[in-house]
């Protein structure tokens, strides 16, 4: 079944992917600069991701999330209906 995601949710689902993100940064007990460092990115991509300022590309997520065990997958989105029982 083919369904075309419409701007809102895709938007909603992007928030939630940062917000993860943010929160696993957090829970490691990582500043921006020390998650960077331990990864090999600059600072401010950990920004630019976190402040929703570019989308960044899969390669770098993976890059950024592997050196502390994560990375990333494919997951169904729940319907609508599944949220609300």
């Amino acid at each position: 079944m083919k369904k075309i995601i419409d701007e809102k949710r895709q938007m909603e689902l992007e928030y939630n992917l940062i917000c993860d993100f943010i929160k696993l940064r957090n829970e490691l007990g990582l500043s921006q600069q020390k998650m960077a460092d331990e990864c090999g990115v600059i600072r401010e991509m950990i920004a630019v991701i976190e402040n929703q300022v570019k989308h960044p590309q899969i390669n770098t997520l993976i890059k950024i999330l592997e050196p502390f065990g994560y990375t990333l997958s494919i997951v169904k989105i729940k319907e609508e209906d599944d949220n609300e029982k």
